[in-house]
């Protein structure tokens, strides 16, 4: 489950908390009374929303972006001081409940604009091709044949044939030149505006693709891969480019160790190992 599909279960709470909050305030508007102490369940189903938050911060603090981490650090400080005080008289404790309920909305709607950004789900995507990627080459033969045909053949064929397997995910993967413009992955040639290709992809992703053979270090290949996409000089594609994350690629003949991912600036280099004659899990 990605962090934008936890996020609408806990969206989905916050807005039936306000609707609910509407209606107490409406019964109010009646009664001025509270004989069912309506505003304490608020204020207890606020505490489960401000929890569920925290854990959701917790769970996804790797891949959320950097401005919905401060948000979400800065309402939940406001919020505890809104809903730690049980204390004071009736009128007091309705303004705290009410508070809490507004600050919620509020922060609601922020972190819903701060996700709605498509980046992603062109990362999912493409996270999804690369293990997809893996495991055919795991569990079908023929098409293990061929990725070990490719390893033989070099790293060119390689990147090709993983930029087909993308393609089949919606994601349009390409390289930078030695100037810093975008190449196609198949036809090896400037990849141009990309406008024919904007009306059939879902995103289009900066990747690196080096072989690490027997005797190489798969380390210095992915750092040659990193300096290779730090050259990327060229605008993003509004809308539809991953500008978040670049990935790193080694294929290799067997696994390899996989350096943590590395943030530099904005950008975060993701490091994947596609190995052509991978160990099984008992052999490694």
């Amino acid at each position: 489950m990605t962090y934008t599909d936890q996020w609408k279960a806990i969206s989905s709470r916050i807005l039936g908390l306000m609707r609910a909050g509407t209606l107490h305030a409406q019964f109010l508007a009646v009664r001025s009374s509270d004989t069912y102490s309506r505003a304490k369940r608020l204020r207890e189903h606020c505490v489960a929303v401000i929890s569920a938050i925290r854990q959701f911060r917790e769970q996804f603090r790797q891949t959320l972006p950097p401005d919905s981490l401060v948000s979400i650090d800065e309402f939940v400080q406001k919020a505890d001081e809104l809903t730690r005080e049980k204390n004071g008289s009736p009128d007091a404790f309705q303004e705290r409940v009410w508070a809490a309920l507004v600050a919620l909305t509020a922060f609601e709607t922020e972190i819903s604009f701060i996700l709605s950004n498509p980046q992603e789900s062109i990362r999912a995507r493409s996270e999804r091709a690369f293990a997809h990627l893996q495991r055919l080459i795991v569990v079908d033969s023929t098409f293990r044949e061929r990725w070990k045909g490719a390893f033989e053949d070099g790293e060119v064929a390689c990147e090709k044939l993983g930029a087909v397997h993308l393609l089949l995910h919606g994601i349009w993967a390409f390289k930078v030149d030695a100037s810093g413009a975008r190449t196609d992955l198949v036809f090896q040639e400037p990849a141009g505006s990309l406008a024919n290709e904007q009306r059939y992809v879902d995103g289009f992703v900066l990747t690196e693709w080096k072989k690490s053979d027997l005797g190489d270090d798969p380390t210095v290949r992915f750092q040659q891969a990193r300096s290779q996409a730090h050259r990327y000089a060229q605008g993003a594609l509004a809308g539809t480019e991953l500008t978040a994350y670049r990935y790193a690629v080694v294929v290799s003949r067997q696994q390899v160790s996989i350096p943590e991912d590395l943030r530099e600036g904005e950008v975060v280099y993701r490091h994947i190992n596609i190995a052509v004659d991978p160990l099984s899990p008992s052999r490694r």
